[in-house]
């Protein structure tokens, strides 16, 4: 079955789990199904790359491991490393692998994040050398979560090739068939006539069977060469992609040319089963097999795209018009593919996203991608409007050109006529320092709710009022609300316009314009919601911009343990342990300096102590310190020691300096904006 097929599968099955009746069924035993074995050199004795698509029935989690065993007579070799082996879903996204363990004929690969039941994988292992006879072999794999036997796949090898397939036309892996559908596309892997090598600064012409495959522009990022980037491409007339050979393939005696998806290349608007992809190097054409691009499941009409503003990096709403080749229906999957990844922001709401008028359901974004279902008692129509307004904080490509969206309703792919945004490019970020940038807590005691004061000192780039914004990154072990009210963020002063939260980040939309070079203190109350890990430690929050790329400033805050004491200048009382006890005195400065009253050190850190209206006495473990009011002087452990300020009397009650005291008694302070935390 192929994955476009499977895919669909899934998508029904999952729309009437969600449409039906919780129903308990017997548990099925646990095994995995090998879908497909292939290699590209099915000659004897030749050492060559395979590729197993097997579909898993149980999750894998982080630390797990897939072994792929090939019978007696292989050999992989082993020197294998991980850059040898490749791990993706059906949907061309990499798998992050941990490590690659070879020995003579079975390799162990040890996954290093979560892979969900039910996922179809394309395992990639190079460097595996076929048996020396012909033959059916069955090349078996299995995981560690799943049943302990192997589950094979059969490939037949036969006579020896030096070229990439028996017929001598190399293979083309598309990840989506459908016409007009946006697909990654991988050609290869290609043997190159006798004695050719790749040469650093030479070109590979890729052609296209038809010119509408290919976007205005690709970025040299989405394109490798035998798994390296390339370092420059152009797109040329006759339907052709010019690449140049980057320098880490060197010497090599094969091509495998990448498109990611996010390069923009889409199927011929036409289906066919005769599409042929040429690709020319050193004066040779090498052919690729027949490819078949199906219409069964997509749309070739295009929709227009309106907008409410048409400049670069304008925000703007959007709204298209389709006309759908079959009826839409409720609970129904539509994805919208904008033509930029920071065209979408880190947060989207619902709520400001319609079809026909009806707010979507089940929304979320992944890069350039916004994903919803029509809602529950949508009526049945070919005729969709779907828009964006102008709160869902859309913006436009940052530079001038003609872009197209893409949209898939119900697994039938529809794509835009080209719109054009004008206006200049994105601005040169200017240079900033911001090593003496700030951010502090309000509290420091674990699980405690927090303010956070954070003080730019200047943006490389400007950021535009409810258009680009500010984001907080918190480290794992804080909570952050699921909604930030926008009164309880202010950045420079003025309210936030919007406060999204998107997992461990905040993401704060100013009501202003701040220009580049400007400081900014972006403040957020308390009364957010945000609380404090609940275990002691240093941890680390970051900053970004939505103008800039890359890391603003990161800086420690330090979580003490509940049991610090809290408390704020000119206010009577402090917190310790999520309780607040009364002072007869509220804490006060005198040229800098922070006096508390004797009582303090009692209620709070425990001291022993004694007081007149004249002298105080406060005792801790061995240390001694005796006070007199309008002094200066203290004597601690039989020893004078200038106090930085004079004890006061205040309310009956000697008020001592805290820096003098914490630091005789091994305790610790934090401040930050007038809120104190002691701790030891």
């Amino acid at each position: 079955m192929n994955k476009s097929a499977k895919k669909g599968i899934s998508l029904l099955l999952a729309t009437s789990v969600l449409a039906s009746p919780f129903i308990l069924v017997p548990n099925a035993a646990h095994a995995l199904t090998v879908e497909e074995v292939s290699a590209d050199d099915t000659g004897v004795d030749e050492q060559t790359e395979y590729t197993i698509e097997f579909e898993i029935d149980k999750e894998l989690k982080a630390g797990g491991t897939i072994t792929v065993k090939f019978p007696s007579g292989y050999q992989v070799d082993k020197n294998l490393k991980k850059k040898d082996v490749t791990l993706e879903d059906d949907d061309g996204d990499k798998i992050a692998i941990y490590s690659v363990d070879a020995s003579k004929t079975t390799v162990d690969i040890e996954v290093d994040e979560k892979i969900k039941k039910g996922t179809t994988l394309v395992l990639t292992i190079d460097k595996v050398t076929n048996p020396d006879e012909k033959g059916s072999f069955s090349i078996g794999v299995k995981t560690s979560a799943e049943d302990s036997t192997f589950k094979n796949g059969k490939i037949s090898i036969g006579k020896s090739s030096s070229s990439s397939s028996s017929s001598g036309k190399f293979g083309v892996s598309l990840s989506n068939k459908d016409t007009g559908a946006a697909t990654s596309l991988t050609l290869g892997k290609i043997s190159l006539a006798s004695k050719t090598k790749l040469k650093e600064g030479k070109y590979i012409y890729v052609n296209f069977p038809t010119k509408d495959m290919l976007p205005k522009s690709i970025s040299k990022s989405d394109v490798r060469v035998n798994g390296e980037k390339v370092d420059y491409l152009s797109i040329l007339s006759n339907n052709s992609v010019r690449i140049e050979i980057p320098s880490r393939v060197d010497g090599d005696n094969y091509i495998d040319v990448e498109f990611s998806k996010s390069a923009g290349i889409v199927n011929p608007s036409k289906a066919d089963k005769y599409y042929t992809f040429i690709i020319e190097y050193d004066d040779k054409e090498y052919k690729s097999k027949d490819v078949e691009v199906t219409g069964s499941s997509s749309s070739s009409s295009s929709f227009s795209v309106g907008m409410s503003d048409y400049k670069a990096g304008a925000r703007a709403s959007y709204t298209f018009d389709l006309e759908l080749s079959e009826r839409l229906y409720s609970n129904t999957d539509i994805q919208i593919d904008f033509p930029t990844a920071d065209m979408v922001p880190p947060v989207l709401s619902a709520y400001n996203v319609t079809v026909n008028g009806d707010q979507v359901s089940n929304l979320s974004t992944s890069g350039s991608r916004v994903s919803f279902r029509t809602p529950s008692g949508f009526k049945t129509t070919d005729s969709v409007t779907i828009r964006f307004t102008q709160d869902a904080y859309i913006t436009n490509p940052r530079t001038a050109g003609f872009y197209n969206i893409t949209a898939k309703v119900d697994g039938k792919t529809y794509r835009s006529k080209d719109f054009q945004i004008t206006g200049a490019a994105t601005p040169t970020p200017v240079t900033v320092d911001n090593s003496l940038a700030t951010i502090g807590l309000t509290r420091a005691t674990a699980s405690t709710p927090a303010g956070l004061q954070i003080g730019i000192k200047g943006l490389g780039v400007s950021i535009p009022r409810a258009q680009g914004f500010v984001e907080v990154v918190l480290p794992v072990g804080f909570r952050a609300p699921a909604y930030l009210p926008a009164n309880t963020v202010t950045v420079n002063g003025v309210a936030a316009n919007y406060v999204g939260v998107r997992g461990q980040n905040l993401i704060i939309y100013p009501s202003q314009d701040i220009p580049a070079q400007t400081a900014v203190q972006v403040n957020i109350a308390e009364t957010a919601g945000i609380v404090n890990p609940a275990t002691a430690g240093v941890y680390s929050i970051s900053v970004y911009t939505s103008e800039e790329k890359g890391l603003l400033f990161a800086r420690p805050t330090t979580i003490v343990a509940l049991n610090g004491v809290s408390f704020k200048v000119d206010v009577a009382s402090f917190t310790k342990s999520g309780k607040t006890t009364a002072l007869a005195v509220a804490p006060y400065t005198v040229n800098g300096n922070t006096l508390i009253p004797t009582t303090f050190y009692r209620d709070a850190l425990g001291f022993q102590i004694t007081y007149t209206k004249t002298t105080a006495k406060v005792v801790s473990g061995s240390t001694v310190m005796n006070f007199k009011v309008g002094s200066n002087v203290a004597t601690i452990n039989g020893q004078n020691v200038t106090l930085p300020a004079a004890v006061q009397l205040k309310n009956n009650i000697p008020t001592l300096p805290l820096k003098t005291i914490a630091d005789r008694t091994g305790y610790k302070i934090i401040y930050v904006n007038g809120n104190y935390t002691v701790y030891k």
